[in-house]
């Protein structure tokens, strides 16, 4: 029994006096069973499948056709595209401009965003848009501070730090010192209490909490408010949003966190991917609306509506 077993779920042995027995075995009832028992694929659900692999290649090459297109009509004509408003990047280069005016550090945090984990995206989002607050606080005497929770995190910002003064050229000042790990974990009180003792101890100037925080970002914020400092504030935590964008001078929502390059550095290809995401998102809509119209239309007009539609684009 136990060759048996071995021949059925490892495959033939090397040697050439079993291999004729092993046949036999495979071939008996008692190897392959599972797979005789198991129940044909029906041919509609191949379809499906098929489908929805045609479907997202399409929207692959879409995006991409769309992001190449719209990346090099930025490059020659740059003036005539405009992104969407969004006011925490209007309000992070004047907060800067504050903390070096007043001889104070621009704190950022992670929060408890970590490398290796469900928030990879969010960390790497998040040390983009620290990067470009650093880049600019890098000029002033005061160093930027930056915090995390998270111990994979630390060598994020360290390089993080690091790039912002080698960007300006000032590597020789680049403060290691200033990239603090607080030993708590997700969502937790003595996070916040520490940061809320380094806001007092270290006079900062304004806060940049984009990362993965929940409900304790509040203590956060109503202790900067206290001082009267700036609060920019966003996580991917539904009960952290809810405190961030009800606290915070100027909150990001959504996919707004992972557009920082494009509104902080005007960098080409950057402000191309978030254009084609508007687009792709128009798309999407329109992809909606037409059917659920159609839909509609039929319901009132019995069915007349789409004759109409089809007579008009020359369907007959």
């Amino acid at each position: 029994m136990p060759s048996r077993r071995w021949g059925c779920w490892w495959g033939a042995p090397p040697w050439a006096g079993w291999r004729g027995r092993w046949k036999n075995r495979a071939a008996s009832n008692g190897c392959g069973r599972i797979w005789k028992n198991k129940p044909p694929r029906n041919g509609s659900e191949d379809d499906v499948d098929g489908t929805n692999q045609v479907i997202t290649i399409l929207i692959l090459l879409l995006a991409m056709a769309v992001s190449v297109v719209v990346t090099q009509f930025i490059r020659r004509r740059r003036s005539l595209v405009a992104l969407r408003p969004i006011p925490a990047y209007q309000a992070i280069p004047l907060r800067v401009g504050e903390a070096i005016e007043g001889n104070r550090p621009l704190h950022v945090s992670f929060g408890s965003a970590s490398l290796g984990g469900d928030n990879t995206l969010l960390a790497l989002a998040s040390a983009e848009l620290f990067y470009q607050a650093a880049a600019r606080a890098a000029i002033g005497a005061a160093p930027p501070i930056l915090t995390m929770s998270d111990t994979t995190a630390i060598p994020l910002g360290q390089d993080t730090l690091r790039r912002a003064y080698q960007s300006r050229g000032l590597l020789e000042r680049y403060p290691r010192g200033q990239v603090r790990w607080y030993p708590a974990g997700a969502r937790s009180v003595a996070f916040a209490a520490a940061l809320t003792a380094m806001l007092g101890d270290d006079r900062v100037a304004s806060s940049v909490l984009v990362g993965s925080f929940g409900p304790e970002v509040a203590l956060v914020a109503e202790a900067a408010a206290r001082r009267d400092q700036g609060v920019i504030a966003a996580s991917d935590q539904l009960a952290g949003q809810a405190a961030a964008f009800a606290l915070s001078d100027q909150p990001l929502i959504g996919e707004e966190i992972f557009t920082a390059g494009a509104y902080l550095s005007e960098s080409a290809s950057q402000v191309g991917l978030v254009v084609t995401l508007d687009v792709l998102r128009l798309l999407l809509i329109l992809g909606m609306l037409i059917p659920t119209a159609l839909a509609v239309g039929d319901a009132i007009l019995d069915g007349r509506f789409s004759a109409a539609i089809t007579r008009l684009l020359g369907g007959g």
